[in-house]
C-alpha cells in the first residue's frame, strides 16, 4: 500500500498551534499522525511532552505527558501489538533508537495491533526521525489497513454505480463480461445512442433532460428479458447485454425495440417526442475473444451508424467495412493536425461562483467543430494531441484566444473576472517551447493585467524540475495557478504542497458519489462515507495553506446545499450554467442576478433549482 508523504509542519499548525481538526479527520479516516521526542531521556524530553507539539495516536495516549518516557511509550505502544508480531516491531523500535536523527525513515511492513474499538486489526507505519536541537523527534502515520481497504471498497462500488439511472456503468461491464465469456456463453452487444437527445436537453434544460435519460432507463429496462443486462456508459448513451443471441439476433431485437422507443418514451412524459437512437452491435465469439475487443467494437459499430446517420440503416453491426480504430485514429491525427490553421477551435466559458451568486471567474474550455469529423470530445483530442506533440499548438492557440478575450473589456468601466485556462504537465516541460514566455507575450501583446489569467494543471500531471521552474516563474509573473481535478492523482502531497498554489479544484468525481443525506445523519463518532470525508479533509487543507477551494460538477440544487453547508464558498457546474459561448458569458456578466434564486435555497437542502 502507497501512503502519502508526511504532513508538513504548517499544515498541522496554525499561528504555533496544532491543527486538530486536520488530525481529527485523518483519524476519522484511518490515518493517526503522531509525534513524540525519541531521546535522550531527561527534562527536556518531559518538557516536550507536556507542549503542544506532541502528538499522541490511540496507541499512545495522552497519559504519557505524566510519564515524560520515549522508552514507556514504546513499551507500551509494543504492548498493543499482536504477539506474533511482537518480536518484528520490537526490531522496527529499535530502529528508530538506533536513529542518528539526520533523514532516517522507517517503513514498516503489516503488522497487527489493537484498534480503537479494542479488535486486532492490521497496520501500517511509516516514520521519520529528525533532530530538534538536542532532542531526537519521531513523527509518522499509522495507517489502519482495514478501515482504509473498507472505505476503498464502498468507494470503488460506488465507482461503478450511474447515479443519475441508478444502472451499472461502463465499468461494471468488464467482469460481468468476463463470466459470460468465461463460460463460453454466446452474447451480443447493443450500444445505443438517443438520437435527438442534445436538442431536447439544449431547448427543455437539463432538468428535463435527466428525466428523459431516466425515462429512457424505463423504457429499456422494461424491455430487457430475464438474465439481460443495461448499462449506461455515457450522458445519452446505454450498453444492452444480451446473453445467448447472436448478432443477427441482436441485430432484428434492437430494429424492433426501436421502432417500439418513441412510442415507450412519450407514454412517460412531456416533451420526450421525436427520440429514436442509433446502435451498434457485436458478439462474442463472432467478433472478439475477450470483453475488451467485443466492446470497442460495439462502439466502433455505433460511430459507423452515426456516421451513415440513415433511417434505414440505424442499427449497424461489426464487421470488415468498419474501419479499424488504428484508421480512425490517424484521420483524426491528420485532420487535427488541420485545425489550427483551419480555425476550428473555440473557447466555450463556465463560470464561477461564489456563495452569494456572484460571478467571480469562470474556466475556459477548449471544443474542437472539425470540418470533416464534426463536433470532437476534447476526450478524444486532447489525448491524441499530448500523445503526438500537438499540444503545444493547440496550447499557444488557446493562450492567444483567451487573452484575446479577456481584452475584449479592456475600456469598461468594470474588469472582467479572471479567466483560467488548462495548461498541461507536457507544456511545462517543453524545452522546445516555452509556455512561459509564450504566456507573457500575450498578456503583454493584448494589455490584459496578469491578475486576470489563472493557469490550471492536474493534479496526476507528473511535473519535472523544469515544469516545477517554469510553474514558479509563472508565479512569480503574478499568474494564479489552480490544481485542477484534486484528490484523483498520484501526486506527493509535500510535492503538491511546495508550489505557489491559489486554489484547490475537488474533481467532480467526488460531488457524484457524494450522498447527502448521510452527510447530514452523520455521526461524528463513525467513519464518514469516503466522499464527504475526502471534500472536508480536502477543504480543511486548501484554508490551511491559505488557498481557496473550488468544488467542480455541481448538478443539483442538493449536492450546492451541501456543499454550502460544509462551507465551500466556490462552485462550478451545471447547476449554475453550462459552458457557454463567449457572447452568451458577457451577457451573464451583466445580468448576474438572474441566478438569484439558484442562491436562495432553504436551510434543509430542498430543491429549488429554476
Amino acid at each position: 500500500m502507497t501512503h502519502p508523504d508526511l504532513p508538513s509542519g504548517d499544515i498541522l499548525k496554525d499561528q504555533g498551534q496544532v491543527r486538530t481538526d486536520i488530525v481529527d479527520l485523518l483519524r476519522r479516516a484511518g490515518v493517526e499522525f503522531f509525534r513524540f521526542p525519541l531521546s535522550p531521556e531527561g527534562k527536556e524530553m518531559q518538557d516536550y511532552f507536556k507542549s503542544d507539539d506532541y502528538i499522541h495516536c490511540h496507541f499512545t495516549d495522552q497519559s504519557f505527558v505524566e510519564s515524560g518516557s520515549a522508552k514507556k511509550l514504546l513499551h507500551a505502544f509494543l504492548e498493543d501489538v499482536h504477539p506474533d508480531d511482537r518480536d518484528y516491531m520490537t526490531n522496527v523500535a529499535g530502529q528508530l533508537l538506533a536513529s542518528d536523527g539526520y533523514g532516517h525513515d522507517v517503513t514498516s511492513r503489516p503488522f497487527r495491533g489493537v484498534s480503537p474499538d479494542g479488535r486486532w486489526s492490521w497496520y501500517e507505519v511509516r516514520m521519520s526521525v529528525r533532530r530538534q536541537q538536542n532532542l531526537l523527534i519521531c513523527e509518522g502515520l499509522m495507517v489502519n489497513v482495514d478501515l482504509q481497504q473498507d472505505s476503498l471498497l464502498k468507494l470503488q462500488a460506488s465507482l461503478y454505480r450511474d447515479q443519475l439511472t441508478g444502472l451499472g456503468n461502463l465499468k461494471s461491464a468488464d467482469p460481468l463480461l468476463q463470466g459470460l465469456i468465461s463460460d463460453s456463453v454466446t452474447l451480443s452487444l447493443v450500444w445505443i445512442d438517443l438520437k435527438g437527445f442534445g436538442r431536447l436537453n439544449t431547448y427543455l434544460g437539463r432538468e428535463t433532460g435527466d428525466e428523459i435519460l431516466r425515462a429512457a432507463a424505463s423504457v429499456l429496462q422494461n424491455w430487457l428479458q430475464e438474465g439481460d443486462h443495461l448499462i449506461r456508459p455515457d450522458s445519452d448513451e446505454f450498453l444492452i447485454i444480451l446473453p445467448g443471441r447472436d448478432s443477427k439476433a441482436a441485430q432484428s431485437a434492437a430494429l424492433q425495440l426501436r421502432r417500439q422507443f418513441p412510442s415507450l418514451l412519450e407514454n412517460l412524459g412531456n416533451g420526450f417526442y421525436g427520440l429514436g437512437f442509433h446502435a451498434g452491435v457485436s458478439s462474442f465469439p463472432e467478433h472478439g475473444d475477450n470483453e475488451a475487443s467485443i466492446l470497442a467494437h460495439a462502439a466502433s459499430a455505433l460511430d459507423q451508424a452515426r456516421r451513415i446517420n440513415s433511417p434505414t440503416e440505424p442499427v449497424v453491426v461489426f464487421g470488415e467495412e468498419i474501419p479499424s480504430r488504428t484508421a480512425e485514429l490517424l484521420n483524426l491525427e491528420m485532420s487535427l493536425r488541420q485545425a489550427v490553421l483551419q480555425d476550428e477551435f473555440r473557447l466555450v466559458y463556465q463560470p464561477q461562483w461564489n456563495v452569494s451568486g456572484q460571478i467571480i471567474g469562470a474556466e475556459a474550455l477548449l471544443r474542437w467543430e472539425s470540418g470533416s469529423l464534426g463536433s470532437v470530445s476534447p476526450g478524444s483530442f486532447i489525448p491524441l494531441a499530448e500523445q503526438t506533440g500537438q499540444i503545444h499548438l493547440i496550447g499557444e492557440w488557446v493562450i492567444e484566444a483567451a487573452c484575446r478575450a479577456l481584452s475584449s473589456f479592456r475600456g469598461d468601466e468594470n474588469l472582467p473576472p479572471p479567466l483560467s485556462i488548462n495548461i498541461s504537465a507536457s507544456q511545462l516541460s517543453s524545452r522546445q517551447h516555452d509556455v512561459l514566455e509564450t504566456l507573457l507575450l500575450n498578456l503583454h501583446r493584448f494589455e490584459v493585467p496578469v491578475h486576470l489569467l489563472y493557469i490550471e494543471i492536474t493534479e496526476s500531471g507528473f511535473l519535472d524540475d523544469l515544469a516545477i521552474r517554469r510553474l514558479k516563474g509563472i508565479h512569480e509573473a503574478g499568474i494564479r495557478l489552480h490544481i485542477d481535478d484534486f484528490g484523483t492523482g498520484f501526486a506527493s502531497l509535500s510535492s503538491l504542497l511546495s508550489l505557489p498554489i491559489h486554489s484547490l479544484k475537488l474533481d467532480q468525481s467526488f460531488v457524484a458519489n457524494m450522498h447527502s443525506a448521510n452527510h447530514r445523519e452523520h455521526s461524528s463518532s463513525e467513519p464518514a462515507e469516503p466522499s464527504v470525508a475526502i471534500l472536508n479533509a480536502s477543504l480543511a487543507l486548501a484554508s490551511s495553506i491559505g488557498a481557496s477551494a473550488i468544488v467542480e460538477g455541481v448538478e443539483t440544487a442538493e449536492q450546492f446545499s451541501v456543499l454550502r453547508d460544509m462551507g465551500y464558498q466556490v462552485f462550478q457546474g451545471y447547476y449554475f450554467s453550462r459552458p457557454i459561448e463567449f457572447s452568451e458569458y458577457c451577457l451573464l456578466l451583466e445580468h448576474q442576478t438572474d441566478k438569484a434564486l439558484l442562491f436562495s435555497l432553504p436551510e434543509d437542502g430542498a430543491n429549488n433549482q429554476s
